[in-house]
């Protein structure tokens, strides 16, 4: 699933390369134009049980995939 901007405010659960799952609420969706010196999509999802009281970010090249949960 590509990156955009329609997950904003969705619960996911997201799974990276190396393999950990994370579930969170999407704040933030990052636009590639906007992510220096990247120049990818990334989401920043918050409400994570796996990081507690913490926001994390995710660039599109670091998710094996991601769904919507809700």
């Amino acid at each position: 699933m590509k990156l955009n901007q329609s997950l904003e405010g969705k619960k996911v659960k997201i799974t990276d390369v190396d393999g950990e799952i994370f579930e969170g609420i999407v704040g933030d969706y990052i636009y590639p134009e906007d992510n220096e010196p990247e120049g990818i999509a990334a989401i920043d999802i918050y409400n994570c049980p796996q990081r507690p009281g913490k926001w994390i970010g995710f660039n599109e090249n670091e998710i094996k995939s991601i769904e919507v949960i809700e």
